[in-house]
């Protein structure tokens, strides 16, 4: 990881690639290898983590780690950390969310039943906990401490931005403005997706407050970003691209900054049909349903109007990451630079 950069597609795809095998060896490296006495337990933690994912949040965390000095052997069991935290809140996702496909193949909860898809997004999570303690020895106490700090208050933002999302469900709730959205979105998906792997890798380096604070700016704006741009794919992109059942979004009646823009922006005939809709239960939906719905959000440009805000987001990252003088030009920033590109561009 130290030749000159080259392209940013090259670098992120080669990047990519290289940290997602180095973390899922250190995945197999953490997971017991002995299932004899656990029901196949530790066979289904490995299934999601196998699959095939890009590992984005991992490369981010060795990424910044490397661009401020630190070294692979110091961040990659944290990184490795991450990833099976992101692989458990899939699995879990799955199951509230009732989707049926991760990843091109179905989900854990739609191969194994509900009840053992939970004991494995458990069973992820409790493996994290004796790496973040190795890294007592890796890192000394002060570094490990960091880490783990900035671990429980991922675990924490995350479950309470997947709250929020829930509650707006569970009271048939689509009357959220644009800001509640965003709010949403930092705490469940930009804050353990983008904030944390950026803030693990530049405490690992053994990077000051001082040092974190424009990054972690950073990483909030992409984060954001991020999300927008999955939902716009979700609805806009094919399944062969997203590895997500296409259109699952609109099927789940998940709130999505595509949706609140077509309901603020449809006449009160069309919003009232298109919540009529939206709060029906999955199973209730017809294909019909989903065509209204698709038809109000190309009527109203909703799409276009989430890019521009994606895009928006993404400039002020690439801005801020400019601003950051004492990340040195390498292959690692040249990295997180591509990410500011990737986010915007994927699949588009």
């Amino acid at each position: 990881m130290n030749a000159p950069a080259p392209r940013h597609g090259d670098l992120l795809s080669g990047y990519l690639d290289e940290c997602q095998s180095l973390v899922l060896d250190e995945i197999r490296a953490i997971v017991p290898r002995d299932d004899r006495h656990t029901g196949g337990l530790y066979e289904l933690i490995v299934d999601y983590p196998l699959r095939g994912g890009k590992g984005l949040r991992p490369a981010l965390c060795i990424s910044t780690c490397r661009a401020l000095g630190g070294s692979l052997a110091g961040v990659l069991r944290s990184a490795a950390v991450l990833e099976l935290y992101h692989n458990a809140f899939l699995v879990h996702d799955d199951v509230e969310d009732g989707s049926e496909k991760r990843r091109h193949e179905a989900t854990l909860h739609r191969l194994h039943g509900v009840p053992i898809a939970v004991n494995v997004g458990d069973g992820m999570l409790a493996l994290t906990l004796r790496p973040l303690l190795d890294n007592m020895r890796i890192l000394g106490m002060g570094r490990a401490l960091r880490i783990l700090e900035a671990v429980a208050d991922m675990a924490r933002e995350s479950a309470e931005g997947q709250m929020l999302e829930l509650d707006w469900i569970r009271r048939v709730e689509w009357t959220p403005a644009e800001r509640d959205y965003v709010r949403m979105v930092y705490k469940k998906s930009a804050f353990y997706t983008f904030v944390t792997p950026v803030s693990v890798g530049a405490i690992a380096a053994g990077a000051g407050p001082e040092r974190i604070v424009p990054l972690r700016r950073f990483a909030t704006q992409i984060g954001v970003a991020f999300q927008i741009q999955d939902d716009v794919l979700n609805l806009a992109g094919e399944e062969s691209s997203t590895g997500k059942e296409a259109g699952g979004d609109l099927w789940e009646g998940k709130h999505t900054l595509i949706l609140i823009h077509a309901l603020r922006s449809a006449l009160a005939p069309e919003r009232g049909r298109a919540l009529e809709i939206l709060r029906k239960p999955r199973v209730a939906k017809t294909e019909a349903d989903v065509r209204f719905l698709r038809r109000l959000i190309e009527r109203h440009g909703s799409v276009e109007y989430a890019w521009a805000a994606a895009e928006r987001r993404a400039r002020r990252a690439a801005r801020t990451l400019g601003a950051c003088r004492d990340v040195p030009p390498s292959v690692h920033r040249g990295f997180l630079e591509a990410v500011v590109d990737y986010v915007v561009t994927r699949d588009r």
